[in-house]
């Protein structure tokens, strides 16, 4: 039997499996009152995707999963979207190949996912082929296997999938898979940055604030971490706040940068909850309150266990405390982290 049966043929099983425990009636659900000016066309698409049309089912699909102009019924959205794979629409697969990786509507399984994402990426679906890249990268329902990743990632980008491009860039940048080459990812993330993808944003300017690849420019490292910020990237937040604070393309403010890096702690930003529980151990910044900077501590360690800097901050074996901290007047610079790579690596 060739590949491109067998992915139909397991497609087909998943979509039957998951219809029959979702069915395809109850699309009258009662939609929120702030969306009632775009419940007109879900009536025609229900018509559409009942007369087996595909892309309509998986507009239906979405629909139904973001509660969009219609009551948001998670597994019911994805049959919808697995109907119109069946039919042979290629985004829905990969939409249900996602629901999948997600668990949304249906029991999470990497091995489902990754199958649907490669029946989409036969079918020419790009963002399918970025997607299946992300499984060879991170070991999800598959070895890892950075060069197979890299090579999906340049298939998804000449198709014109942002998302491909800016692991592609990533790829080249970190030399996952491929000889590393910073000028390359930089046009990449360029690319992908210009089509609004803040991942790639942020990763170019990273390249701009280290020169890799691009003549080193803080203004512009500065210019390009802030709506990554503003979009919730916790690297970004941190980043901007570092710069800021050591007067790199702005102005120094040390309590812009602290409300940053409060901002990308609270994103999940491990490096950020330690310099700024360091400033209120030291009063740098913060006024001095020994409780808020042993949760900023110890949050900073359960975010990334092996960082040896919030366990420095401790004395051996002491139950961490007031009492138990080692104390420093030094200024919140003179305590740096290990230097490691700030590419944001690979993102869906």
């Amino acid at each position: 039997m060739r590949r491109s049966s067998v992915y139909h043929a397991m497609i087909r099983a998943i979509v039957l499996s998951v219809a029959l425990v979702a069915g395809l009636a109850g699309l009258t659900a009662p939609a929120p009152a702030q969306e009632v000016a775009r419940i007109d066309i879900v009536p025609e698409l229900k018509a559409l995707c009942e007369d087996d049309d595909a892309s309509a089912c998986t507009r239906l699909g979405d629909r139904l999963l973001e509660g969009n102009g219609i009551g948001r019924d998670d597994a019911l959205g994805v049959a919808t979207l697995g109907k119109a794979c069946q039919l042979g629409d290629m985004p829905g697969c990969t939409m249900t190949g996602f629901a999948y990786g997600k668990g949304q509507g249906v029991a999470q399984s990497a091995d489902i996912a990754r199958a649907y994402y490669a029946y989409a990426c036969h079918g020419g679906e790009a963002t399918g082929c970025s997607n299946l890249g992300l499984a060879y990268i991170n070991g999800v329902g598959v070895p890892k296997n950075d060069a197979r990743a890299a090579a999906l990632f340049e298939r998804a980008c000449t198709n014109d999938s942002t998302a491909g491009c800016a692991n592609l860039g990533a790829s080249y940048s970190l030399g996952r898979g491929v000889p590393r080459d910073h000028r390359r990812a930089a046009r990449l993330f360029r690319q992908a940055c210009n089509a609004d993808d803040q991942h790639a944003c942020y990763n170019l300017g990273v390249l701009y604030r280290d020169g890799l690849g691009l003549r080193r420019d803080y203004k512009r490292a500065i210019a390009l971490f802030e709506p990554s910020c503003e979009a919730k990237d916790p690297s970004a937040c941190g980043n901007l706040a570092n710069m800021i604070d050591d007067g790199r393309g702005a102005a120094r403010d040390r309590q812009r940068a602290l409300d940053l890096h409060d901002e990308a702690c609270g994103l999940g930003e491990a490096e950020s909850c330690f310099t700024l529980g360091r400033a209120y151990q030291t009063g740098n910044g913060r006024e001095r309150d020994d409780a808020q900077a042993i949760a900023l501590l110890e949050r900073s360690l359960a975010l990334d266990p092996n960082s040896p800097l919030p366990k420095s901050i401790f004395r051996d074996g002491a139950q961490p405390g007031p009492a138990d901290m080692m104390i420093s007047r030094t200024p919140v610079s003179a305590a740096t982290w290990p230097t490691r790579a700030k590419i944001s690596a690979f993102s869906v």
